[in-house]
């Protein structure tokens, strides 16, 4: 097996120029890395984890924190992409990760702080948790280094979605199909809820349409029979949209694969999902959505967590929004009726 030595002969290096290189030490050129770390390719080097641990103590690994209501685990499409994301760009950087939980340990339960804590994790991305809970602000406050996902806390990075642009994005593309008449199922009570509400309420002030009170309703992200209950109110209006926006593609598309919007009933009402998830391609037509760039996230997450635990000296704590883009498929058809 190739040593640290046998790197620093091939390319004329010190072992300590070397080792500085592999770790990504920023007093190394960069030209001098791409060398050592071709080199180290070209002659099959694995580093020694528990070394490098001990060394650079650290343990090279990410705490993840995702706690779903609906209890959806790794199977929630649009969080496991983010996920995913985070994975790849983590073991790219040379680092594992691990899921944190409150979980019972020699009969005492752990608190989120306690796990990551016994496990030595290095940072965490919170990625889906009830962020006002006093575990989850605990764990903020702690010392150990997090990064946000669609939540701000004072003194964390906090990776965004755009989630007031992208209903307003949906309204103004439903606006520009004829549609007058829009209604908006949203999620439970969350910062993202909020977010989308005010976009939703700012573009439709802005374009003019009076927007009853029932045609906004509430239901739970990511739980279909939640939503139906919602749809179902809308539907027995006597003054029906002829528009709804749905909190997310799974409940849009279930919707529609269900009994609750057939055929006919697609041709009376046009709709909306929410995150662009893969399986709104799937459908025909294809489901008009808002796609969220849910690679970027997980992935600018997971840098940005690195960075901060690679260098602490220079952590400025930031909140970068990540641009999503609309799917206009086939769903939102264009309205021709004459009460508009």
């Amino acid at each position: 097996m190739a040593r640290i030595c046998d790197i620093a002969q091939k390319c004329g290096l010190s072992n300590a120029t070397v080792s500085k290189a592999l770790n990504g030490s920023h007093e190394i050129p960069e030209c001098t890395v791409a060398r050592v770390k071709q080199a180290a390719i070209e002659l099959g080097y694995v580093p020694n984890a528990n070394a490098r641990s001990l060394k650079m103590r650290r343990s090279f690994t990410i705490g993840v924190l995702f706690v779903d209501q609906t209890a959806c685990g790794l199977t929630h499409e649009y969080f496991s992409s983010i996920l995913n994301a985070v994975k790849v760009e983590a073991e790219r950087r040379g680092y594992d990760i691990t899921f944190i939980a409150s979980d019972t340990f020699g009969g005492k339960k752990l608190t989120y702080v306690e796990h990551a804590r016994s496990r030595s994790i290095d940072g965490v991305v919170i990625a889906s948790v009830d962020f006002t809970s006093p575990s989850v602000i605990e764990l903020v406050n702690s010392g150990i280094p997090v990064v946000t996902i669609d939540y701000v806390y004072n003194g964390c990075t906090a990776i965004l979605s755009d989630n007031e642009i992208g209903v307003a994005t949906e309204v103004e593309y439903a606006y520009k199909m004829g549609h007058r008449k829009i209604a908006f199922i949203h999620g439970e009570d969350t910062d993202v809820t909020k977010k989308r509400m005010a976009g939703f309420s700012r573009v439709c002030n802005k374009l003019g349409l009076n927007v009853p009170p029932e045609y906004i309703k509430s239901a739970i992200y990511h739980d279909p029979a939640s939503v139906g209950k919602s749809l179902n109110e809308v539907e027995k209006l006597s003054d029906r949209p002829t528009c709804i926006i749905f909190p997310d593609d799974v409940s849009a598309l279930a919707s529609i694969v269900s009994s609750r919007l057939t055929d006919s009933e697609l041709n009376k009402v046009s709709i909306a999902g929410y995150d662009g998830i893969s399986l709104s391609r799937m459908l025909n037509p294809v489901l008009t959505t808002y796609c969220q760039d849910s690679e970027m996230i997980g992935s600018l997450a997971a840098s940005k967590l690195i960075e901060r635990i690679e260098h602490p000296e220079t952590f400025v704590p930031e909140q970068i929004s990540v641009k999503g883009h609309l799917q206009e498929g086939g769903t939102i058809k264009p309205f021709t009726g004459l009460d508009k």
